[in-house]
């Protein structure tokens, strides 16, 4: 009962000291419309959503675009043009509060109803724009990719568009020699990943035929593989780094992710590895390049999970993809 109440009190106080903020900002540029956005806990959402950015700038000209999210992805949109500030979401309960009243001249909620539960008093955040449409957690990748939806969401319609990211001027700190391959072999909570020895005998066969030297990147549970060509940064990356890792790479493969959404930004070539997916067989969540390229390709399992997809069928595609450079 305690902890329900400090956290209600600490994200009250932190509401009201975020609404006086942008009021007080409002005032002092009353020439710009400030637009609040609010979308948390993934990564290729918020990338994949990207290009709705610069249609509201668009239709509203002059504007003051705030996103609101969790301090660790503020480095995705830090360096961004059109982004006057990231804002800290600080906890559920204040995008609870948010979505009762906002500061802002116009605020977007992109996520759907559902898609995310208050940890303390167990009650999940609501999306009447979405309700409205008809789009859930049941039937939105049926009919729409990442970007279709955000940018209904955000009252723009049905958005075609690439993505973009943008990232500081800092040197790596890891000295990576180009030309290299980026891999991203493990899900948040693995749904999605192919098998390890797989992936191993993948990145083996690529760097015996091709030559090339091949980097893991992810949060956590790196394979277990040594070779001159192949080097794992699991878990020793930021964001920043891993963004500009994937931004200097000849070549991605990995997982449906946002490391994969990245790559997708940054126009790499790449494969996707997928398969059925929650309520989906067959989905399409990228707008832009990895959509339409012919140097790149989404392959799915169509007979259940990532993991079922068979070595051969995988390498058969990389193999297409490199000799149709």
């Amino acid at each position: 009962m305690f902890h329900r109440v400090t956290y209600a009190i600490g994200s009250w106080a932190y509401f009201v000291s975020l609404s006086v903020r942008i009021l007080f900002k409002r005032i002092l540029h009353r020439n710009k419309v400030h637009i609040g956005i609010l979308m948390d806990g993934d990564l290729g959402d918020m990338v994949a959503s990207e290009p709705i950015l610069g249609a509201l700038q668009q239709k509203f000209g002059n504007v003051a675009i705030y996103w609101i999210t969790e301090k660790r992805y503020f480095p995705l949109f830090n360096h961004h043009p059109l982004i006057t500030e990231m804002l800290d979401e600080h906890s559920l309960l204040v995008a609870r509060f948010l979505l009762a009243w906002n500061p802002f001249n116009y605020f977007y909620f992109l996520q759907l109803s559902d898609f995310r539960t208050d940890p303390v008093f167990h009650v999940s955040l609501k999306n009447t724009q979405a309700d409205k449409l008809g789009i859930s957690l049941k039937n939105y990748y049926h009919h729409f990719n990442l970007l279709e939806i955000s940018s209904q969401l955000a009252d723009l319609g049905m958005m075609k568009g690439q993505p973009q990211l943008y990232v500081d001027n800092k040197p790596l700190s890891f000295d990576i020699q180009k030309p290299y391959w980026v891999v991203h072999c493990k899900s948040n909570a693995g749904l999605r990943d192919w098998k390890d020895e797989y992936w191993n005998k993948l990145i083996i066969d690529a760097i015996e035929k091709w030559g090339v030297q091949v980097i893991e990147i992810g949060m956590k549970n790196p394979l277990k593989l040594e070779h001159p060509n192949f080097k794992s940064l699991v878990g020793q990356c930021n964001l920043m780094e891993t963004m500009k890792l994937i931004q200097g790479a000849s070549f991605f493969i990995g997982l449906d992710s946002g490391p994969t959404h990245m790559a997708n930004a940054f126009q790499i070539p790449g494969l996707v590895i997928c398969g059925e997916f929650t309520y989906f067989k067959k989905y399409m969540s990228y707008s832009g390049f990895y959509q339409e390229s012919k140097q790149t390709k989404v392959m799915f399992n169509p007979d259940g999970k990532a993991e079922g997809l068979a070595f051969d069928e995988v390498w058969q595609q990389l193999v297409a993809l490199q000799e149709n450079k």
